[in-house]
């Protein structure tokens, strides 16, 4: 039986789905792509996602689905018994959406901005300035989100898909330092993903 194809680059947001995938139980391939744009892969990328990011999944029949959190809510879809998102009318589910498409959209777009900068800025001073400006905007959304994590788990007793967030964006800038001396709460929630079986794999391979 044909499985689902994750397209990813180590290091990059595809430690999560892949630990969505590993934790629900759901077999998949994996396929390594170097999303640079002088890189030979690339090509292959875009034929999948023309944004050239990545995740990517094909799913067995074809279909390609893009965006990590519509990835986390495929697989929540094949694995519900996984409860990686709250069920509906359970009240912790409008806590997650909120705080899952903040990750997203706000955070998200820091790196979108902050690591190539010479896509949006032409000259180096204004580019050194950008990225300054999107590492600091991205620290306090941080203590944003530091604000609401309950523990053990961002929602409270038990896993969520947030956590699969929390856990590899924590060896993005600012920093596993950063999140250990500034956040935390969430560092105890990256670490307590880190030995959860499934999610430990995904983040050795991607973060050693």
């Amino acid at each position: 039986m044909k499985k689902t194809l994750l397209i990813g680059s180590k290091g990059c947001g595809n430690a999560i789905v892949e630990g969505a995938l590993a934790f629900a139980g759901i077999p998949y391939d994996y396929e390594e792509v170097d999303y640079a744009a002088d890189s030979p892969t690339r090509a292959r990328l875009l034929s999948v996602n023309p944004l050239g990011q990545v995740p990517a999944m094909v799913l067995p029949d074809g279909a390609v689905v893009t965006e990590s959190l519509a990835m986390l809510h495929y697989i929540d879809d094949l694995a519900p018994g996984a409860k990686l998102i709250p069920a509906r009318g359970d009240p912790l589910r409008p806590v997650f959406y909120r705080w899952a498409a903040f990750l997203v959209a706000a955070i998200y777009p820091t790196f979108t901005y902050g690591d190539d900068t010479s896509k949006w800025v032409a000259n180096e001073e204004g580019a050194k300035q950008l990225r300054e400006s999107t590492n600091r905007h991205r620290e306090n959304l941080w203590r944003q989100v530091e604000g609401e994590a309950k523990g053990p788990w961002f929602l409270g007793g038990a896993m969520s898909a947030l956590d699969l967030y929390i856990a590899p964006m924590t060896y993005w800038r600012p920093g596993r330092k950063w999140f250990a001396a500034n956040a935390p709460k969430l560092f105890a929630i990256a670490e307590k993903a880190s030995a959860t079986p499934g999610v430990a794999d995904a983040l050795k391979r991607n973060f050693g």
